[in-house]
């Protein structure tokens, strides 16, 4: 738990442009992993569908269920 006690500290330190240029590293890469793998996305759409429809729902009863601190 000390690694998430850590992180959280770290991210308090950010700045607007901080967490701006986290956005647009995550897009670029976002992009170029997406041109290299679009095949395979296409191909096995139906599972990572599946796979995002399943994770969310895991990931709001995790946020609905936990309590406020």
């Amino acid at each position: 738990m000390e690694l998430f006690h850590w992180a959280n500290a770290k991210i308090r330190t950010l700045n607007a442009w901080d967490i701006g240029l986290l956005k647009i590293v995550c897009v670029l890469s976002g992009m170029i992993l997406g041109a290299y793998l679009s095949s395979f996305v296409i191909r096995n759409i139906a599972w990572l569908a599946a796979a995002v429809i399943f994770l969310t729902i895991v990931f709001m009863i995790r946020f609905l269920k936990s309590r406020a601190s």
